[in-house]
């Protein structure tokens, strides 16, 4: 909890049960964001109390700071209550944040909703709800200024002053010809320098970069961060202009999908709410399954131990004392490079083409690795008396460095090989990927003693 919200809560706790009204001086300085932690300390009876007794505008900026579990939480029992209450709060939030409220709510309470607001609102809701969830379009707002191109400076100031309150920014415009179609951006700076007389379509910078509604999220996220926009307009195909990601709403995308690889790197089924507020059953199926696959896929070095346990080799009991340093060395190689892939992957600097080229990087690498902890090794096996041997030493150098080789080609090689799949390579999580160098680890220790040992 937060330390503002801490400080806090006792008087507005105590405020709502005695003297509602004195809420909106208490609270309207405060951040939305800190409205919004405030309302999730509340029991669940007084922060919708709170979420009532708000002014209207103070009561949209919280629900747009709320999360999506809290927002719901607030604002359905409200809209169930009191349906005009609850349209006024839509009418001040932003298209995107409002659009995003409506699909949450069940399909009845939404039908009720949307013949209350006004036909234009509707329309636009209707419309951002049309797209599929993780496009562009799904996470953009129409709130945004469009200055015909044949406009001048004056006249688009005039403009941007009469809409500049119901506008998700101004900082950025975008001019337009009489069909939508999107033909270049304006800065609010090039505006209030450039001559009184001088036209959009000689001010504005035609090289524009924007994304189409129906592509993913992470792209825009990735064309936002690449050029350093505050916002990125989003075209359909004939480049009309739909609407605009700002750079806020893509900050909370970007933070969602590092959160959702790096827990499917953890052999975690994505969870959708944050973890403190996921239900403990939720969570164990999230674990679960992939526990139970891991644990499967470690099984088989049972097979291979007691493969190995009946062989020839007579100095199989020694090399038992080996085994965890050899499967361990080539799980942490293997998640190593993983790691690294993935991640490339995800901020876009690896495609198809890089393959060949990554696969001989990480062998060299995995090389190179692999003999300077076979010398660690070696040491090891050396100051030993009971294992003290060449063959032994020999043995355990090899063994070191094929695993780690091996761990880098399969850590790199298993994302690149998903990603072509048309498979998130996120899920070629570590534990699993050590798992399987666990198993051919093993493999390659007990075949290379055969060579080296009686």
């Amino acid at each position: 909890m937060e330390t503002t919200t801490r400080l806090l809560l006792p008087e507005v706790t105590e405020a709502l049960n005695q003297h509602p009204s004195e809420l909106v001086e208490l609270t309207e300085e405060l951040h939305p964001a800190d409205l919004a932690d405030l309302a999730g300390a509340l029991e669940a009876e007084l922060a919708q109390k709170l979420m009532a007794v708000l002014p209207i505008e103070i009561a949209a900026r919280m629900l747009e700071a709320c999360d999506e579990k809290q927002r719901l939480e607030l604002f359905e029992p409200l809209a169930e209550r009191a349906l005009s209450a609850a349209v006024s709060i839509t009418d001040e939030m932003a298209a995107d944040d409002r659009a995003d409220l409506y699909a949450l709510l069940p399909a009845e309470l939404r039908s009720r909703l949307l013949e209350a607001i006004d036909d234009d609102e509707s329309r636009d809701i209707r419309q951002l709800l049309s797209y599929p969830e993780d496009s562009a379009g799904a996470l953009m707002t129409t709130d945004f200024v469009a200055l015909p191109a044949t406009h001048t400076a004056a006249q688009a100031i005039d403009l941007v002053r009469g809409s500049a309150a119901e506008m998700e920014t101004i900082y950025i415009a975008y001019a337009v010809d009489p069909h939508g179609t999107l033909l270049g951006a304006v800065s609010l700076r090039d505006l209030v320098t450039s001559p009184a007389d001088r036209t959009i379509d000689a001010i504005m910078n035609p090289n524009i970069v924007s994304v189409h509604a129906d592509e993913d999220q992470e792209d825009a996220a990735r064309l936002l961060a690449k050029y350093d926009l505050l916002a990125l307009p989003v075209v359909d195909r004939t480049h009309r202009i739909l609407g605009i990601i700002t750079v806020d709403d893509l900050m909370d995308v970007v933070e969602e999908e590092a959160t959702e690889d790096a827990q499917k790197m953890g052999a975690v089924e994505p969870l959708e709410t944050p973890y403190t507020t996921t239900p403990l059953l939720q969570i164990i199926r999230a674990r679960g399954p992939w526990l139970i696959v891991l644990f499967v896929a470690v099984m088989a070095t049972e097979n291979v131990l007691e493969h190995y346990s009946h062989s020839d080799l007579l100095s199989v009991t020694m090399l038992m004392w080996f085994v965890p340093l050899i499967v361990s060395t080539g799980g942490n190689s293997g998640s190593q490079s993983a790691t690294l892939i993935i991640r490339a992957m995800a901020v876009g600097r690896l495609d198809g083409r890089d393959t060949l080229r990554i696969l001989a990087r990480e062998f060299a690498i995995g090389l190179v690795l692999g003999v300077i902890v076979a010398v660690v090794g070696v040491c090891r096996v050396m100051a030993t008396e009971s294992t003290r041997s060449v063959a032994m030493a020999i043995t355990m150098a090899a063994s070191i460095t094929a695993v780690v080789t091996a761990g880098a080609m399969v850590g790199a090689g298993v994302p690149i090989l998903l990603r072509r799949l048309g498979i998130d390579p996120a899920v070629s999580s570590t534990p699993f990927i050590a798992s399987v160098l666990d198993i051919a680890g093993l493999i390659l220790y007990f075949e290379i003693a055969r060579l080296f040992l009686p």
